[in-house]
């Protein structure tokens, strides 16, 4: 795109131009290269929003396979965001420094604190959702300080959580939510099935055995999203959601600072299975 403007600057003959007009002539040249003509828009709004000062902080929720390490990756090199942070690692550092008998939902897989049968089965899921999610929010936290923006992904950012924790934070960070999930079991077993070639160390046929406790995940998570009103994306079908997440941004910056949004998109969706 820098060549693009280049070449037409000296085709018109235009031997200087001071930054504010720079950025109208490259919106210009966007509305009438650009197949779509929302790249435009969506090109300035996020000027806007790196230069407003206010960090971005994003989170992708959703359990494991559903491809949110691949969609937090690829939005961080479009976005030039430098940070992403995982939850595994979080949870793989606490677990040095919290013993088994304190918090013994730490040390197990996600899958794993999963009980069926229990009165609640999803007790021990949230326990350690509580502890590494709170950990991760607090990384984003020291982030905001720093006015550097983050990407958070895992399944232990409950969706709307990390929106009220950072809610009042004084560098007011623009916090954009999503769950990701599969809607299809077909898919999601395939994704899971990769793990056992592509991420050996990883486990992966032992996520293909859990796979009834991994969409009970997905469904708690979905139930947690629908009612923080938090969008819910299929992974299969989430080429848009770097342009999703920027319009979402560039609608947040016409908020006034430590608003908690009332919305974070229309998308639900009322079943994991």
């Amino acid at each position: 795109m820098a060549s693009i403007v280049q070449r037409e600057l000296i085709e018109d003959d235009i031997g200087s131009i001071d930054a504010d007009g720079l950025v109208d002539f490259t919106h210009d040249l966007l509305l009438a290269e650009a197949a779509d003509t929302a790249i435009a828009d969506r090109w300035t709004a996020w000027r806007r929003a790196k230069r407003s000062g206010r960090p971005v902080v994003i989170v992708l929720s959703g359990a494991p396979g559903t491809g949110k390490s691949t969609l937090a990756t690829r939005l961080a090199v479009r976005l030039n965001i430098t940070r992403v942070i995982t939850t595994d690692t979080i949870r793989d550092v606490l677990r040095t420094v919290i013993p088994t008998n304190v918090l013994p939902e730490l040390h197990r897989s996600t899958f794993e604190t999963i009980d069926p049968v229990a009165v609640d089965p999803f007790n021990g899921f949230i326990r350690q959702c509580t502890a590494v999610g709170s950990a991760a929010t607090a990384v984003a936290q020291r982030l905001a300080d720093e006015h550097r923006s983050v990407v958070l992904e895992g399944v232990h950012m409950l969706p709307g959580a990390t929106t009220v924790a950072l809610s009042q934070h004084r560098a007011a960070p623009i916090v954009v939510e999503r769950l990701i999930v599969q809607t299809e079991i077909e898919r999601h077993t395939e994704l899971l099935q990769r793990r056992v070639t592509s991420e050996p160390h990883r486990g992966g046929d032992r996520h293909v055995a859990h796979l009834d406790s991994i969409r009970l995940i997905q469904q708690r998570l979905i139930k947690e999203a629908n009612s923080n009103t938090i969008a819910i994306i299929d992974g299969g079908d989430a080429a848009d959601l770097t342009h999703d997440i920027v319009d979402e941004i560039a609608r947040r910056l016409h908020e006034p600072p430590h608003q908690t949004p009332t919305t974070q998109g229309n998308r639900t969706c009322d079943d994991g299975r």
